[in-house]
Formats: C-alpha cells, sequence, structure tokens
C-alpha cells in the first residue's frame, strides 16, 4: 500500500501559508440522463427520520451520530435518488441509508467492531435481538433498532435480498485491510471489491420497495439476460466512479488509497489528472451502456419495466447532484457554478474544494 503516494505534498511558501490545491480538469458527461429531481415531500421525511433517530440514540453514546442530522445523511442521499418514491416507506429508507453510513464509518475506525462481525451477521439475520444483548456495543444497538424499523412493510422477497446485501457489506468491512490490499492490485480488482462492500444491490432493494412495484422475477426471467447483467453493472460503475471522483478530496487528505482515481495512478501508472480523465470516460460510457441495456429491455413493453428503468436512469443523475453537493466530500465551504451547469475543474484544498 503505497500511503505516502497519497498523501499531498505541502506547496512552496513559509509555514502556515495554506498548500497548493490539488487541480483536476473534469469532463463529466450531461445531457443524457433524465434530469434529476427530488422528492416532493423531502421536508415531511426528513421530519419523521429526525425524530425516529432522536429517540433511537437515547441512552446509546455513539461517536459521530450527530452526523445523522446534518446535510449528507440518507435524507439527502435518498429523496434525490428516490424521488417517485412512496413517502412513508421512503422514510425506513432512510433510516437504513443513515445508519449505514454511520455504521459504516464505525466500521472504518474501529477494528473492535470490525472484530465483532459475527454479532452483527447473527442481529441482521434475527438471530439476536437488542434485548438479548443490552451491554452490546452502541453500533450494534443501533442496528438492531434499524432493523426493526426498516423492516416495516417490506415484503419477505426484498427482505432476504436485504439481509443478503447488508451481509456483503459487514463481511466486506471484518476484512477491510485485506480486501484493501487486494483491490490495490488493479482497476479490475478494486471492482470487484467496491460491489461488496458499497451496498450497491440494496440500491436495486430500494427501488423495488420505494416504487412498489410488483416482483420483477418473471419479467427478468423472460428479459434478455445480457442486457439485465449489462444494466446493473453500468448502474455500478457509473455509481461508483461518480462518488469516488467526487469524494477524492476527503481521500487524498486522509491519505486513503481507496480511490478509483488513486488505484489507477499507484497501479497502473497514470497521473492523476490522467486518471480523472480515465475516471470521467467511464462514467460517460456506463452512460451510454445504461441506455443501449435499457432500450433492449423497454421492448418487452411491461409498465414495471418502464418504471424500474427510470427509476434507476433517475437514480444515477440524483447520485451525480448528491455527490457534487455533499459537504462529507468537499467542506461546508464548497460552492458549485451558478446555473446549475456540471464544473469542468475542481481545486481540492484541504478543508473544502472549489469548483470551476
Amino acid at each position: 500500500m503505497r500511503q505516502a503516494a497519497t498523501t499531498p505534498r505541502r506547496g512552496p511558501g513559509t509555514d502556515g501559508q495554506e498548500e497548493q490545491p490539488l487541480v483536476l480538469d473534469l469532463a463529466l458527461p450531461h445531457g443524457r440522463l433524465r434530469a434529476a429531481r427530488t422528492h416532493t415531500d423531502t421536508d415531511t421525511v426528513r421530519a419523521a427520520h429526525d425524530a425516529w433517530f432522536r429517540d433511537a440514540l437515547t441512552g446509546l453514546r455513539l461517536p459521530g451520530a450527530e452526523r445523522l442530522f446534518g446535510p449528507c445523511e440518507g435524507v439527502s442521499l435518498m429523496c434525490g435518488v428516490l424521488p417517485g418514491a412512496d413517502a412513508a416507506k421512503l422514510v425506513g429508507i432512510c433510516v437504513a441509508a443513515s445508519a449505514l453510513f454511520l455504521l459504516d464509518d464505525v466500521a472504518d475506525d474501529e477494528a473492535g467492531e470490525r472484530a465483532r462481525a459475527a454479532d452483527y451477521l447473527a442481529v441482521l439475520r434475527g438471530e439476536r435481538s437488542e434485548s438479548s444483548d443490552p451491554a452490546g456495543s452502541a453500533p450494534l444497538r443501533l442496528l438492531a433498532r434499524t432493523l426493526t424499523r426498516a423492516r416495516e412493510g417490506v415484503p419477505d422477497r426484498l427482505w432476504a435480498r436485504f439481509v443478503a446485501g447488508f451481509s456483503e457489506v459487514i463481511a466486506a468491512g471484518a476484512g477491510k485491510e485485506r480486501t484493501a490490499r487486494e483491490a490495490l492490485g488493479g482497476y479490475d480488482a478494486y471492482l470487484a471489491a467496491r460491489y461488496a462492500d458499497s451496498a450497491f444491490d440494496l440500491v436495486g432493494v430500494a427501488i423495488e420497495h420505494g416504487l412498489g412495484l410488483p416482483d420483477l422475477t418473471r419479467l427478468q426471467a423472460s428479459a434478455d439476460a445480457t442486457a439485465w447483467a449489462e444494466l446493473h453493472r453500468a448502474c455500478f460503475v457509473h455509481t461508483i466512479l461518480v462518488n469516488d471522483l467526487l469524494s477524492f478530496r476527503k481521500e487524498y487528505f486522509a491519505g486513503e488509497p481507496m480511490n478509483a482515481l488513486a488505484v489507477l495512478r499507484d497501479a497502473e501508472g497514470l497521473t492523476l489528472q490522467e486518471a480523472a480523465d480515465t475516471v470521467c470516460a467511464r462514467i460517460a460510457a456506463a452512460e451510454e451502456n445504461f441506455h443501449a441495456a435499457a432500450g433492449t429491455l423497454r421492448a418487452d413493453g411491461a409498465p414495471a419495466t418502464d418504471t424500474y428503468l427510470t427509476a434507476w436512469e433517475l437514480m444515477l443523475s440524483g447520485n451525480l447532484v448528491w455527490s457534487l453537493a455533499c459537504p462529507r466530500y468537499h467542506g461546508d465551504a464548497a460552492a458549485l457554478p451558478e446555473g446549475g451547469t456540471l464544473p469542468t475543474r475542481m481545486a481540492l484544498h484541504r478543508d473544502r474544494t472549489v469548483f470551476g
């Protein structure tokens, strides 16, 4: 792991002078995806989300819990990527997303919690409850409470997929060091590792539940299998690369090499600008692949298929908007270009991103 290669160098000047920012040109694709929009009941969803967490966190000392009420929690993400979801269902989805954000941070920071993977899996599978381990870790107790809330109204078939997807995230967190070593071998290895730890499969569960779609098993069985696989692959690649490109400031200054730009530089010898160019080109290719697969799948004429594909498209555009605005990535002082245009460059400072 080439930690030093990810650490920024101080620019010239006297002590205390701000480091020279890393400036990267961007060539983000635009105009191919439906315009992003947010849920019309976002304020109501946020109020219900915040009230639930205030109650659920009572008696728990959980570092970082204040982030659940900030501008980069599950509500800002899920109301942007699922603008057509049922509002009542969306509350549970947002609660689950926020808890996943927080638990992911805990897994990154606390080796002791990663070592309790078996306990987390037991709670996830319903084999243990909060009451059976009242002295358990605060994150584990929050997970138990979150699962009870997130389970409300979810069909068994979707809950089984939720449990399977969340189990992959827990397993990836438990093996974080090994996973990181494997992922840094190259771009393909990196994407394979990110598929497990990114909870990507849970997005499909959220779409089907939030929009109240019928069981898609028959539609999937009769669909072009290659197009179905290519659709989800394109959505995965687009999501991961958008997040990696726009979270790079945070990870660059933390010396964290688990990012596609760092992998392309360290494993494949690209400069960071070449890596950014490559990532932008692959985001554009993912959009092309999405539209090609969606066009094939829409040929069945089924309304459920069209609704499902439209939801994925809005997820992609919504994730891009969220990633551009997220203070978790860019600091509180970040500012986007006016007029809603996509930025063509970003200057990465230690405390903020400056888009241009």
